[in-house]
């Protein structure tokens, strides 16, 4: 209990936009546990080589660099609030598409675009926090951000293990169904919130 405490009070004093983005990040990230579980799935599941599926693999390793790049280059161009929750959204049917693909070409090309849309979110969310964070909160808003990322991937293995052994469709499905929830949860929180900032935004703009 003490260590929840500390934990708690650290962060204490926050918006609760900052901690809206790191539930989302949470949800998120906790949903990413088909990674740990892919080489499996590959080798004994689909029966592809070790070889083939360490190529295929690199596939998630290569979008992951292009989506975090991408992302950050569509935030400047559209704003942060719509690649958030297009990502989030865009990322359901990619989760449910990747059991249809069985050759190690369709694996590795679902793959690549599931990563780079997943990991164009990333960017976007960052801008986000500096945005509804007060400029003295900033460094504890992304400190909570990290804290939410590191607890996702934390749940996400130990949840996936379980899932698996189920069925590895299911597993799949699971983290279509988590990218669903954090983007409903995401519009639903800061729609309203995100006109605001941008008619503040336009106000501040004029009186300059």
């Amino acid at each position: 209990m003490k260590l929840i405490y500390l934990y708690t009070n650290s962060f204490k004093g926050l918006s609760k936009e900052s901690w809206m983005l790191a539930l989302v990040m949470l949800i998120n990230r906790a949903g990413s546990m088909v990674l740990p579980f892919l080489g499996v799935y590959m080798t004994n599941h689909l029966h592809f080589s070790i070889e083939n599926t360490g190529i295929v693999l690199s596939f998630f390793g290569i979008g992951s660099v292009i989506g975090s790049w991408l992302g950050g280059f569509i935030t400047d161009k559209i704003g942060e609030y719509k690649v958030q929750y297009l990502s989030l959204l865009l990322s359901v049917p990619l989760f449910c598409l990747i059991p249809v693909f069985k050759t190690e070409i369709g694996v590795a090309a679902i793959i690549l675009i599931q990563s780079i849309v997943s990991d164009s979110f990333r960017p976007a969310n960052s801008v986000a926090i500096t945005k509804y964070a007060k400029p003295e909160k900033i460094t504890r808003a992304f400190s909570l951000n990290r804290m939410a990322v590191n607890l996702g991937f934390s749940i996400g293995p130990a949840l996936g293990g379980i899932l698996s052994g189920i069925s590895y469709e299911f597993l799949f499905f699971t983290n279509a169904l988590a990218a669903l929830l954090a983007g409903i949860l995401y519009i639903v929180f800061f729609k309203k919130r995100n006109k605001l900032a941008r008619l503040k935004a336009k106000k501040s703009k004029r009186s300059n």
